[in-house]
């Protein structure tokens, strides 16, 4: 697989996602998975792990974090 961007090639790693909710919420995932370009940077997150970060952070709101970083988990 190549970057859509430079065409580049993709590795595995980590990064780390950033959720501005109602404008007064900030959820900071750390670690989550994402291929990554080793040429310009590009980060891929596959849709699997969105969802599943989708969900992490629906539960933290739901568990009142209003603002905080949390680790991501794989089986979530």
């Amino acid at each position: 697989m190549k970057c859509a961007i430079c065409n580049g090639g993709l590795e595995e790693g980590k990064t780390v996602l950033t959720f501005k909710v109602q404008s007064e919420k900030l959820i900071v995932v750390q670690n989550v998975p994402a291929l990554i370009c080793n040429q310009c940077g590009e980060e891929i997150i596959e849709l699997k792990y969105s969802l599943m970060v989708e969900k992490q952070v629906q539960k933290a709101i739901s568990n009142g974090i209003s603002m905080g970083f949390i680790e991501f988990i794989p089986a979530a």
